[in-house]
């Protein structure tokens, strides 16, 4: 079976008394079916596309090739790639762009890129004539099994990471493994860490599947396409038991809260993923303080996340800025944090009463 011949996976992402539910189709060689998936939609036959200039210089020619063949008129919108782009003043440039060139109220507006453009397309979707349709093609490992799905959008302010953002759900997303073939080894490592951390609060034994010859894993398509399945279904689930973050959703920060604030105290030229595993690794010293993870299970899970190459070494930032940044956390309540923890792999809890200060001692042990 050829991989274009091969069937989509198919991810419903139903959000209960909403009419607004959505479809993540995850296949090698979708993007050449983009024109088509969006005329099944209903959706006008011109569409913008926002991409970072990396992205745009290798993909952003066979898109809208794919929908000039299906009739659709298309322009591209580039902005820097990294957290740079993702800011107040860009995303005002490229709403000025949309109005400029004629976009209404029925105007698409495609997501081409990682988390970054798909954060910053998506806010920009929401607030642009207060909403316009919006289409996620995640071209990253990261994207696909977590950002591009669940509604949240987003821009960073100088102070902290997703400051300014809306809750504001897609109409499609469409996942295309090829797109892996070109990332860099490190924006791999990002997505492995968005699917351990899946793992870690949802699905074991995903995490013994990823770990099985994980390194081959970007060689085999219909594996790769299986587990990009299998942590986005997850994280489907989730949103749609709790779309607005008011209790269950909280559970996918699990190692955030001092990812985030690790990325901030670093100007965000941390990579989210080697972020989000120093946080995973607190919060694992946290849960067997607070929450009785036990030592065998809290080691299991320290001796995976380094096995993939994550939390090498620790980044150069200072622990002073990364306690500074905690207190700007939008999950905190009062003085103290909420953090995920674990009460056992799979079975996570919501702590609502951590004091920076122990966050970041835990930090310190993990890190030395």
């Amino acid at each position: 079976m050829s991989q274009m011949a091969s069937k989509a996976r198919t991810i419903d992402l139903v959000l209960p008394g909403r009419e607004q539910s959505y479809r993540v189709l995850i296949r090698a060689g979708l993007r050449f079916a983009l024109g088509r998936e969006l005329a099944s939609l209903g959706l006008p036959n011109r569409v913008f596309i926002v991409s970072d200039r990396r992205v745009a210089g290798l993909y952003g020619g066979q898109v809208t090739g794919a929908l000039e063949e299906a009739g659709c008129r298309s322009a591209v919108l580039t902005v820097a790639p990294g957290e740079r782009a993702k800011t107040w003043p860009v995303a005002a440039r490229l709403a000025r762009e949309f109005l400029a060139l004629g976009a209404d109220r029925r105007t698409p507006l495609i997501a081409l890129g990682g988390g970054v453009v798909g954060d910053l397309t998506g806010f920009v979707a929401s607030i642009f004539m207060r909403g316009v349709p919006f289409i996620q093609v995640p071209t990253t490992l990261l994207a696909m099994v977590d950002a591009a799905i669940g509604g949240k959008t987003a821009v960073n302010l100088p102070e902290g990471k997703n400051l300014l953002g809306t809750f504001y759900q897609p109409r499609l997303v469409i996942a295309d493994p090829d797109f892996l073939r070109t990332l860099p080894p490190k924006e791999r490592l990002n997505g492995l860490a968005e699917i351990l951390k899946h793992g870690f609060i949802r699905d074991p034994a995903l995490l013994d599947d990823v770990a099985a010859g994980h390194r081959q894993l970007f060689r085999d398509q219909e594996r790769l396409a299986d587990i990009i399945c299998r942590a986005g279904a997850i994280k489907a689930r989730v949103v749609a038991a709790d779309e607005r973050e008011a209790g269950l959703r909280r559970i996918l920060n699990f190692g955030h809260t001092l990812g985030h604030a690790l990325e901030a105290a670093s100007r965000f030229r941390l990579p989210h993923g080697q972020a989000v595993a120093w946080g995973m690794l607190a919060a694992l010293e946290l849960s067997r303080r607070l929450t009785g993870l036990s030592d065998e299970a809290a080691a299991y899970g320290r001796d995976l996340i380094k096995s993939f190459g994550l939390a090498r070494k620790f980044p150069a930032v200072s622990i002073e800025a990364v306690l500074s940044a905690l207190p700007l956390d939008k999950k905190r309540e009062g003085q103290n944090l909420v953090f995920v923890l674990l009460e056992d792999v799979g079975k996570p809890v919501i702590y609502p009463d951590v004091s920076p200060g122990l966050a970041v001692e835990c930090l310190r042990t993990v890190a030395a």
